[in-house]
């Protein structure tokens, strides 16, 4: 039995309730809406009602809930230093709990159909991609190593295969031959089907048992999340050492003066924001005056900003269904203005969710994913 229930977090659900939304003023939603139901503790004061029986659970108090990018952003943990999990965690299993009395169905059926008809994927499985993938990246029959290549890695990055092969094999690491897209199931938890991700996790460590792999090398700043610290939450036991691409990598090659968006799963969920600006230092730099407090702008040779925890998300990351247009466009046009308050000339991406919408909306040429600078 499962110890990742709203009954064993129960009492982080009232700490989340009780205390104080210090940091709204950076919250996604709230900077949105400006509506008190998206101040992250209201949402879980509904919550918590509905699950003491004291408000009775309805499709509206199951959108509020829904209304969020999971971003970590704007919550009190950033002012108190309170547990970053707690949060995120309430909020998935108040889904579930909502999806559980019956509400929220639209977008759940929605989510399945699309898994459906991809196959498993949440992503359409091209191909010509595969071709590419499996052409680039080095491979052995006796590697030890996987490369879990997660399905929006492979949707919106797939011109970096070459690179990502290339730094490979100038390190000598070759990969089980294994190269394949892989959906790694956050979003059966960001949309509170739980039970679906404890067994599809459970399902996909158990394929990968058995098979010599003894290291799982991660992409994304959300696939690290899952197989580091997830699948803990379920006790769910495996040997596999988990390397994130970053974990290979001394610095990136820049050539320009360069902004960094580090995205919500590495800055935040995994708190890398440090080893993010350390792959780009400095020869000289100069704090910008007149810049915001908690997101500081350079005036430097390489990397014109520093990545903090209050880097502004330009997007969900992850496959984003049923949040309103008009705030899912604030959300990003905020985000993008303060990128362009800085002098960079190009922009580096960590998250593929973010670089498919910051190639469309800043232009292909001046914005670069993380990987084609991996040295």
């Amino acid at each position: 039995m499962r110890n990742y229930t709203l009954e064993n977090y129960e009492d982080q659900m009232n700490k989340q309730v009780v205390h104080m939304d210090q940091a709204v003023s950076y919250c996604p939603e709230f900077r949105a809406t400006k509506m008190m139901h998206d101040y992250p503790s209201r949402k879980l004061q509904l919550a918590r009602a509905v699950y003491k029986g004291e408000l009775e659970a309805n499709e509206y108090i199951t959108n509020i809930l829904l209304n969020s990018i999971l971003s970590r952003q704007g919550e009190r943990w950033q002012n108190f230093g309170e547990n970053p999990e707690d949060f995120t965690d309430a909020m998935i299993l108040s889904r579930e709990m909502m999806i559980k009395k019956g509400f929220g169905k639209e977008i759940v059926n929605q989510l399945k159909a699309i898994i459906d008809k991809n196959c498993g994927h949440i992503v359409e499985v091209n191909p010509d991609k595969d071709i590419k993938w499996r052409k680039y990246i080095p491979v052995a029959e006796n590697s030890s190593v996987y490369l879990m290549l997660d399905d929006a890695t492979y949707a919106y990055a797939s011109e970096s295969a070459r690179s990502l092969g290339e730094f490979f094999s100038k390190k000598d690491i070759r990969f089980y031959p294994e190269i394949k897209a892989t959906f790694p199931g956050w979003e059966y938890f960001a949309y509170g089907l739980v039970e679906e991700g404890y067994n599809y996790l459970t399902n996909m460590i158990e394929g990968l048992k058995g098979t010599g792999i003894d290291t799982i090398v991660t992409l994304t700043g959300q696939t690290h999340y899952i197989w580091k610290v997830l699948v803990k939450k379920f006790g769910l036991v495996h040997n596999f050492k988990i390397m994130s691409v970053l974990d290979y990598c001394e610095q990136l090659k820049v050539d320009v003066p360069v902004y960094l968006y580090a995205g919500s799963f590495f800055a935040r969920y995994l708190r890398m924001e440090d080893e993010i600006n350390k792959l780009i230092i400095n020869e000289k730099e100069e704090l910008i005056k007149n810049c915001a407090e908690f997101t500081p702008l350079l005036i430097a040779d390489k990397r014109i900003n520093k990545v903090t925890i209050w880097q502004k998300p330009v997007s969900a990351e992850y496959l984003l269904l049923g949040l309103a247009e008009n705030i899912e466009n604030y959300i990003k046009n905020d985000a993008i203005e303060d990128i362009k308050k800085g002098t960079q000339r190009e922009t580096i991406v960590f998250d593929p969710y973010a670089y498919n919408v910051l190639c469309e909306e800043i232009g292909e040429k001046k914005v670069s994913y993380y990987i084609d600078k991996l040295s």
